[in-house]
């Protein structure tokens, strides 16, 4: 990813597509990881998140994850009324 993507903008996007996750889980695994990390590796992003936040279930970190990569996709994607 070129850009630095914005946690709190990041949170604020998960958070309001799955009202029902909690605030602070949100956070513990965005700033576990920095960035999204591929769907590729959700194996061992989830493997990290069991030792490392260990209050966070596996669930619940999966659907973190999700929503943060399509947080994302749409902030790298161009807006679609920009002229170039």
């Amino acid at each position: 990813m070129d850009d630095d993507l914005d946690l709190a903008e990041a949170a604020a996007y998960i958070l309001g597509e799955r009202p029902e996750l909690h605030e602070d889980h949100v956070w513990a695994v965005l700033n576990e990881f920095g960035d999204p990390p591929p769907a590729s590796s959700d194996d061992l992003a989830l493997q990290l998140v069991r030792s490392a936040l260990p209050e966070v279930p596996p669930r619940t970190a999966q659907q973190i994850l999700g929503e943060w990569r399509a947080y994302a996709s749409l902030a790298g994607a161009p807006d679609w009324d920009d002229e170039g």
